[in-house]
């Protein structure tokens, strides 16, 4: 829930890198219940999985391994800039600056730490006078792993690249 005074934007459940991966996100990303797909593309390489409550102190109502809930808040007395995850949409009220694609870091098995998520924009341009390379730098879209996670796949298609909108206030 929202502290008092704030508006709920949007709910959902918290996602992120599988604890055992090698690259992809560092992020804790709260995916909305309705995602808006800006692609029906998936060939993703950077899969997001269900985050869980694990060690919860037992005093707690929370029992272990509970999927984990989210929320993003905005306090009308501040101007706000938020990246609305998992949707081209922003919400009613918010101005779109512009949409695109969650990307982070690729999985793989000899990269240790991870990245940050960053929203690309779907008409994404190149550095003039550059052109591709192995940079070992590279950016992936991420999508849901929901079949092989904790992640309930409804309302989440398996595989399907996730899209982004950058909102202003």
């Amino acid at each position: 829930d929202c502290p008092s005074g704030a508006v709920e934007l949007y709910s959902g459940r918290a996602a992120g890198t599988k604890h055992d991966a090698k690259g992809v996100t560092s992020d804790h990303l709260c995916l909305p219940d309705n995602p808006r797909y800006g692609s029906t593309y998936t060939e993703a390489a950077s899969p997001l999985y269900g985050v869980q409550y694990q060690r919860w102190p037992s005093s707690s109502p929370r029992a272990d391994y509970d999927n984990m809930p989210c929320v993003v808040c905005y306090l009308a007395t501040r101007s706000a800039m938020f990246v609305h995850q998992a949707s081209y949409l922003c919400p009613s009220g918010w101005s779109r600056e512009y949409y695109g694609y969650m990307m982070s870091e690729h999985v793989v098995s000899n990269r240790h730490g991870r990245k940050s998520t960053i929203c690309v924009d779907a008409n994404a341009e190149a550095v003039p006078g550059t052109s591709a390379s192995t940079d070992p730098s590279a950016t992936y879209f991420h999508s849901v792993e929901c079949t092989k996670s904790e992640l309930p796949c409804t309302p989440y298609v398996d595989g399907r690249i996730l899209s982004c909108a950058v909102c202003t206030k």
